[in-house]
């Protein structure tokens, strides 16, 4: 009896791990060339779940400061991420682990100025409370913070957040998209 409790508990705690893809988007098109960031934003579309190497050189693709032509490696972008407040020290992400889509609302929200409502103007955005956010402004409809992402999914969340950007910088604060 002792031993099927035992199993039981190993089965749930492998369970709740994330997924671990077997390869990156960005390890293979994630040059510095424009027609490598093309092939990458191409090759990410079709992905049915975004890996953390490629939704960290996502965001730093449409968020980040770099000289043109720079590539930028793994290490390098989590050391940028950490800089710039996307992810804790005490958060070490695997490259090939799926992303969380509460990380990657979190992020959205931090870079494109969305306030929120009253709990994440409190808390800040917190990763349950981004998601949901974006899941109230109709970016990730019905996810939650824990859920893998996919590329397409990621694509239209950041392309939403880059046409709120543009709205900030040319006047017209845009609210909802």
């Amino acid at each position: 009896m002792a031993s099927r409790a035992i199993l039981c508990c190993v089965l749930l705690a492998a369970a709740c791990g994330r997924t671990t893809l077997q390869s990156s988007v960005a390890d293979k098109h994630g040059g510095a060339k424009p027609t490598e960031e093309m092939d990458f934003w191409d090759g990410l579309a079709i992905t049915p779940a975004v890996s953390n190497r490629d939704a960290i050189h996502a965001l730093w693709l449409s968020f980040g400061q770099r000289a043109q032509g720079e590539r930028i490696d793994w290490e390098t972008e989590m050391k940028g991420a950490e800089q710039r407040g996307w992810i804790s020290a005490d958060d070490p992400l695997k490259p090939n682990e799926t992303a969380r889509a509460g990380m990657i609302a979190r992020v959205v929200c931090k870079e494109a100025d969305i306030p929120g409502g009253a709990t994440m103007r409190v808390f800040g955005p917190v990763e349950r409370y981004a998601v949901k956010e974006l899941n109230h402004m109709g970016w990730l409809p019905e996810m939650t913070s824990g859920q893998s992402i996919s590329g397409a999914q990621l694509i239209a969340v950041l392309s939403k957040a880059e046409d709120r950007r543009r709205g900030r910088e040319n006047g017209s604060p845009k609210e909802d998209m």
